[in-house]
């Protein structure tokens, strides 16, 4: 518990910091207003239509939270760029771009949030007219989804160096060469060739010679 609570409290100091509170505002631009939209179109076939303000509900606040996001930007796009500047000019050009087209691009988000809170206050189910302003607010909440998307990887190109559309810090990739493989070849036996056992040694016997007994003579 005493973990969690550490853990909260160093989120919120780290929320004061426009850094940190710029990068926690951005989901709200695509995944806030893409959820809202998903639950607006889901309750328009349940025919809900508190559910359906509740959808536009969720779709003005994401798309207000430009404001924030915006402010938060560009109050940390300063140092932001000096750090960019050092390791990277190019990436630091391209963030101070990307602020630039989102602060041009504020409109969309704006006329977004004033569509769908007049659907709020009209009723998207009540008239003709609470009708067209949920069919603007679908229409403008795919384009800011779009948008935000696009932008979104704008940015992670500065951010991240990582990506495959960034120039790499090594121009050739080094390989290692495989080592060749040092095994032992099998020593080769030549095979002589079987000599026949030579016979042993004849031993020579002496022969001795037999003669007649000589009988003698009275």
């Amino acid at each position: 518990m005493k973990e969690f609570i550490d853990q909260l409290e160093r989120i919120t100091e780290a929320l004061k910091d426009p850094e940190y509170l710029f990068l926690v505002l951005e989901p709200l631009q695509i995944w806030g207003v893409a959820f809202g939209l998903l639950g607006l179109v889901i309750t328009y076939f349940l025919k809900n239509e508190k559910l359906q303000v509740a959808s536009l509900i969720v779709i003005t606040v994401s798309a207000l939270s430009v404001l924030p996001y915006l402010q938060a930007r560009k109050t940390a796009q300063t140092r932001i760029e000096k750090v960019f500047s050092v390791s990277a000019p190019s990436r630091a050009k391209g963030f101070h771009a990307n602020t630039a087209d989102r602060l041009d691009h504020r409109w969309l988000y704006l006329a977004l949030a004033g569509v769908a809170g007049a659907a709020i206050l009209v009723g998207p189910r009540r008239n003709q007219l609470g009708f067209g302003l949920a069919i603007g607010s679908v229409a403008f909440s795919l384009y800011a989804i779009n948008y935000g998307l696009w932008m979104h990887y704008q940015d992670s190109l500065a951010y991240h160096p990582n990506l495959k559309q960034n120039e790499a810090p090594v121009k050739e990739k080094i390989r290692a060469t495989p080592a060749e493989e040092s095994a032992p070849k099998p020593a080769t036996v030549t095979a002589s060739p079987i000599s026949k056992p030579e016979p042993p040694p004849k031993t020579s016997v002496a022969t001795r010679e037999i003669r007649p007994l000589a009988v003698g003579t009275r």
